[in-house]
């Protein structure tokens, strides 16, 4: 199958204030190449400018409706993408400057996805990392260690730090969930169930960063809600190939922020689906360590409410 483009990089982007200084900052970490094309799928309240990157190399600006969220903006990008590799890039994130001749290394893989180690820091002190990656990055650093890819192909469920082949999107028919939050969740289990191969790298190609107000960071009833049901269609996947399931009990515990009656939804819908106690001592366990540490106490500084939701 023929493509115009080595690589299509997927930039959804959101903003209510018209600000585009982080979108141009991971735009700009892409170098500008006949071989790559940059697509960023905007659906802001106010739509960003046409001829924003019009100064750049094969780079375009769609647009999607809002209530498409992020998942909506990623599935208008895959359906525009001709080329070869996909890579998913957040507007607020970037690519270090060695990814490209790292993704170049493997551009004639015959894997149908390449996994890399991602790093995270707070977005208002580049120089201060977060230990939001790391679960990720460590995924990968297990891999390499021990050859046994399962837990890779399982857990490592957000988009970014990783090439996917186009023709594995293709054949499975692989889309993002348009959902308010955790779109992206059921779209990179379905893809590491369905490749054939899969590799490793352990160099640092991308940078998430921790911003207050990003969809991962604002608590609102939709987005918990929207997040919890993604678990449980999440670990109904996991049942049907023959794996364990998720706890869920974080987050049914969690809904009490909102009140009463969201917590016995969430706990009737995890009764019913079976998930109710699936995992809860490692929960418990796991759920006093997180709470006690310095980590977990400065990301709620970045935490913000959204008051229009609930």
């Amino acid at each position: 199958m023929g493509y115009s483009y080595n690589y299509s990089v997927i930039i959804p982007h959101f903003t209510r204030d018209s600000s585009t200084e982080l979108l141009e900052r991971a735009v700009v970490s892409v170098p500008e190449r006949e071989d790559i094309q940059i697509l960023v799928v905007d659906n802001s309240p106010v739509p960003i400018p046409c001829g924003l990157f019009s100064e750049r190399k094969n780079t375009r600006i769609l647009y999607s409706t809002h209530e498409r969220g992020a998942g909506g903006g990623r599935n208008v990008g895959i359906e525009n993408s001709d080329a070869k590799w996909l890579l998913f890039l957040d507007a607020d994130d970037y690519f270090t400057p060695e990814a490209f001749q790292i993704f170049d290394s493997k551009l004639d893989s015959e894997n149908d996805i390449e996994f890399f180690v991602p790093i995270c820091v707070y977005s208002d002190a580049l120089n201060k990392s977060s230990d939001r990656a790391e679960k990720y990055a460590g995924l990968v650093r297990n891999y390499l260690r021990s050859g046994d890819d399962t837990a890779l192909r399982l857990k490592y469920v957000v988009p970014w730090g990783k090439m996917i082949r186009m023709e594995l999107v293709i054949k499975n028919g692989l889309r993002f969930e348009e959902v308010p939050a955790s779109n992206d969740i059921l779209f990179s289990l379905r893809a590491g169930l369905s490749a054939r191969r899969i590799g490793c790298d352990g160099r640092v190609t991308y940078v998430c960063t921790v911003r207050k107000g990003s969809i991962s960071n604002t608590r609102s009833l939709s987005n918990y809600e929207s997040s919890f049901y993604v678990s449980l269609r999440r670990n109904q996947l996991l049942a049907e190939h023959g794996y364990q399931k998720i706890t869920v009990m974080g987050k049914i515990v969690g809904s009490l922020q909102f009140g009463v009656r969201p917590f016995l939804k969430l706990f009737a819908a995890a009764a019913r689906s079976g998930d109710l106690l699936v995992g809860y001592q490692n929960w418990i366990r796991n759920f006093f360590r997180s709470m006690a540490s310095s980590e977990q106490r400065e990301k709620r500084k970045y935490m913000i409410k959204d008051k229009r939701r609930f």
